[in-house]
C-alpha cells in the first residue's frame, strides 16, 4: 500500500512540474514548434465533363484529412515570420450522374469519384500578436503556401467504375492562407482557411468494349481547405 501511495505521489508531482513547464510562455527570438491536426477539403469545380458534355447532378461531399508540421517562428516584438514544413492528406468525394450508352439525358446512372491527395507543403506566414499577456496569447497570420502533390489516388464507383486515371496537368499548387492562433503557455491551437489560387486539372479515360476511342472525363477544380491543429512550442 505504501509503495503505491509513493508512486502516486511521485506521478502527481511529475504531472505538476510538467504542467507548470507547459504553462510557461516563450519570449525568444526564434521558436520551434510541432503540431498535428485535421483538415477538410472544399473542391470548387470549374469543369466536370465527359467528352466535352457537362455531367449533371454534381454533389461534393467533404471528408476528414490529416496534417503534421514543424514550424520556425522568427519574432520581432509583436510581429513574426513563420515558415513551416508540413505534410497533408486531403480527401473529398464528388457524386454525379452519367448518361447511358446512347448519351440520353433521360437515362442517368449514379456514380461517384473519391479523391485522396498526399502533399508536401511550405507556407511562409507573416503574423501579428493581438494579445500577448503571459501565459495567454492571440495572433493572426497570412501568407502564401507552396504545395507539391507527390501522390494522388482516385477511385470511381457506381456507373463510373471503369474509369482509369491518366494524370494531373501539374503536381504543384499555390494557396493563400489566413489563420488565427490561440496560445496557452507553450501549447497553441491554430485555425486556418486556405484559398486555392489556380485550377488543377485531372484526366480520366474509359474504353467501352468494342469501342474504337475511349471516353474522356475532365475534372478541373480549385481546392480550398479548412484546418485545425494542436501544437507545442519546443
Amino acid at each position: 500500500m505504501k509503495k503505491w501511495l509513493f508512486i502516486g505521489c511521485m506521478w502527481l508531482a511529475g504531472t505538476a512540474v510538467w504542467a507548470q513547464g507547459i504553462m510557461q510562455s516563450h519570449e525568444r527570438p526564434l521558436d520551434f514548434s510541432a503540431r498535428v491536426g485535421f483538415n477538410s477539403a472544399f473542391p470548387l469545380i470549374h469543369t466536370f465533363t465527359l467528352d466535352g458534355a457537362d455531367l449533371p447532378n454534381r454533389r461534393v461531399h467533404y471528408r476528414v484529412g490529416y496534417l503534421a508540421a514543424v514550424t520556425l517562428s522568427v519574432n520581432f516584438n509583436r510581429f513574426f515570420i513563420q515558415p513551416s514544413a508540413s505534410w497533408y492528406r486531403t480527401n473529398a468525394e464528388v457524386r454525379f450522374s452519367l448518361p447511358d450508352a446512347t448519351g440520353s439525358s433521360d437515362a442517368l446512372s449514379d456514380a461517384n469519384l473519391e479523391e485522396e491527395v498526399n502533399s508536401l507543403e511550405v507556407p511562409v506566414l507573416v503574423g501579428y500578436h493581438i494579445v500577448r499577456e503571459a501565459p495567454y496569447g492571440l495572433n493572426v497570420k497570412f501568407g502564401p503556401k507552396a504545395i507539391y502533390q507527390y501522390r494522388s489516388r482516385y477511385g470511381f464507383g457506381g456507373a463510373a467504375s471503369g474509369f482509369r486515371f491518366e494524370g494531373n496537368n501539374i503536381p504543384y499548387a499555390f494557396n493563400f492562407v489566413a489563420a488565427v492562433g490561440v496560445t496557452i503557455g507553450r501549447l497553441f491551437l491554430d485555425f486556418s482557411y486556405e484559398f486555392g489560387l489556380h485550377n488543377i486539372r485531372s484526366t480520366f479515360t474509359w474504353t467501352e468494349p468494342g469501342a474504337a476511342t475511349p471516353h474522356t472525363l475532365l475534372y478541373e477544380r480549385r481546392t480550398n481547405l479548412l484546418s485545425f491543429s494542436l501544437g507545442l512550442n519546443l
